[in-house]
């Protein structure tokens, strides 16, 4: 019995020697990182002048050993050659604000380095920016209204800067709601800017004496406008005891008054929205129309105060 334990003793420390000398047998031998290139100093002059013989250099460092090579690059100017650790180069005559310069430093294993400067042309001179021409020609005419498109010399979308070139800076200037007016001196005009300064809602007041090709305007008599434009696409009320004809196609609404003749007139772009306006109210074109009667309320508000 005894025997018996000593060889069950024996074949389980040769099993266990063999493990232990087995282990990482099969294990591959593992290459170690090669590092790219690392540039120590990379030296360019921070400017220039026309015609100049400058030298660029660099140094750099290669943690494995390995031989490194230089390539230079720039986009303007003559190098006198593009490798090397110092290179010459020849700035250009152009008439250019700077050039870059760029070296890749790579030692044939691992991935380049690349390094990049600018260097200023120190005779540049940034041209001014051109001017912006605002065009100051009325239109449409200043005794014009234009359903759609604009009154009183002014387009909608026209900038902003084009209402003050022709009729000055308005007494009330754009506010949150971008209205402008146009009240001391009274021109009788006003209107509505986006958030791109642009004109988008014109309007004509008292005594102002602009009128539509078919002659109306502030004053003429209610009767007039059918015969011109047609029977309105929507007639309400506003707050202020007015009745508002609104031809939603055409761009162009007018309040009456109590004597039945037009107060004031609206001016702004048509949307596509006919005369069963409550029966059918496309919501898109019901929005756009609610949108036109706030700016339309806010005037008419403003202008009551």
């Amino acid at each position: 019995m005894k025997t018996l334990s000593c060889h069950f003793y024996l074949v389980m420390v040769c099993l266990l020697t063999l493990s232990i000398v087995g282990c990482g047998s099969d294990d591959e031998d593992v290459e170690p990182d090669n590092y790219s290139p690392r540039v120590d100093e990379f030296i360019v002059p921070t400017e220039y002048g026309p015609g100049d013989v400058l030298e660029f250099s660099v140094i750099a460092f290669d943690e494995d050993g390995d031989a490194l090579s230089y390539t230079w690059e720039v986009d303007a100017g003559k190098l006198s050659t593009n490798t090397g650790t110092k290179v010459e180069w020849t700035a250009p005559d152009d008439d250019i604000e700077s050039v870059r310069v760029t070296v890749y430093v790579d030692d044939g294993v691992s991935k380049t380095t690349k390094r990049v400067k600018r260097i200023s042309n120190k005779d540049f001179i940034k041209p001014e920016p051109p001017k912006e021409i605002i065009d100051n020609i009325p239109d449409p005419p200043l005794e014009l209204i234009v359903p759609g498109k604009g009154a009183f010399g002014i387009s909608l979308g026209d900038p902003f800067k084009k209402v003050k070139e022709i009729h000055g800076d308005p007494d009330n200037r754009p506010d949150l709601d971008g209205l402008f007016t146009f009240w001391n001196p009274d021109l009788g005009f006003a209107g509505f800017i986006d958030n791109d300064d642009n004109v988008l809602f014109l309007f004509i007041d008292r005594p102002n004496k602009a009128k539509t090709a078919g002659r109306n305007g502030v004053g003429t008599k209610v009767e007039m406008l059918e015969d011109e434009l047609g029977k309105a696409d929507e007639i309400d009320n506003d707050d202020f005891g007015g009745i508002r004809h609104w031809y939603w196609k055409q761009g162009i609404e007018f309040t009456i008054n109590a004597n039945e003749r037009v107060d004031s007139v609206a001016v702004f772009l048509p949307i596509d929205i006919g005369q069963d306006v409550e029966i059918r109210p496309e919501q898109p074109i019901r929005e756009e129309a609610n949108k036109i009667k706030q700016l339309r309320e806010t005037y008419s508000k403003h202008n009551e105060n």
